[in-house]
């Protein structure tokens, strides 16, 4: 399975996940009057969204090679 396969296929778990997390985290921040971008902050959100996704792609390769089940 090559990374654009597992990605599409996980695509809508990804979005969902990510925006439920956003939309949960603006909450937090408005709540105690902190800005809603924080860029030095937000920065680890994006790296954190791609190790998930790189994580998803590993396990989908790994399993459609033949690996664990």
């Amino acid at each position: 399975m090559t990374v654009i396969e597992a990605l599409r296929r996980r695509a809508r778990f990804l979005v969902a996940g990510f925006l439920s997390f956003l939309v949960v985290l603006a909450a937090i921040r408005w709540s105690s009057g902190e800005p809603l971008l924080q860029p030095a902050g937000d920065i680890g959100l994006i790296i954190g969204f791609l190790f998930v996704a790189g994580f998803f792609v590993v396990s989908d390769s790994y399993r459609s090679g033949g690996g664990a089940p």
